[in-house]
């Protein structure tokens, strides 16, 4: 079974920070990926923090995702430990500032499939939802930073 890497960027009109901040809060990502996010193990330094294992609801999978690595306003590393149609799976999200004003989050995952030769759909299925969460992240930090 191959590995697939999925690589998106995503600007956002707000401070990086902000982005972290919407990207952190586990108990309400829904709000983004449409999926049901609930935080069911606190982490460290923060509940959100390493540690933390997050469960989502998604279609006939739950899913429980923990935080491996975390880096406040920095980075955020996390891995699938249960649920789900793949084997290996780990996320990384950098977040950069471009300017005072602007920011980048570069998001990353790394995965390979239960099931040989589903990849592809598995891949497309996590890039287009992806895509359309990082847009909705963007939006929503800009319209609730800039309301500010």
């Amino acid at each position: 079974m191959g590995i697939h890497t999925i690589t998106i960027e995503q600007i956002a009109k707000v401070p990086k920070k902000v982005l972290f901040q919407l990207l952190s809060d586990h108990d309400n990502l829904g709000r983004f990926f449409g999926d049901d996010y609930h935080l069911i193990k606190k982490g460290k330094p923060n509940s959100n923090g390493i540690g933390a294992i997050r469960e989502i609801s998604s279609g006939p999978f739950v899913i429980h995702e923990q935080i491996i690595d975390y880096k406040e306003n920095e980075h955020l590393h996390c891995k699938i430990i249960q649920g789900g149609p793949v084997n290996e799976h780990g996320s990384w999200i950098k977040f950069q500032s471009l300017n005072a004003q602007n920011s980048l989050i570069h998001y990353r995952i790394k995965f390979s499939p239960k099931i040989i030769g589903t990849g592809w759909i598995i891949k497309f299925i996590f890039e287009k939802k992806l895509k359309k969460a990082l847009h909705n992240l963007a939006s929503y930090g800009e319209s609730t930073w800039s309301s500010r």
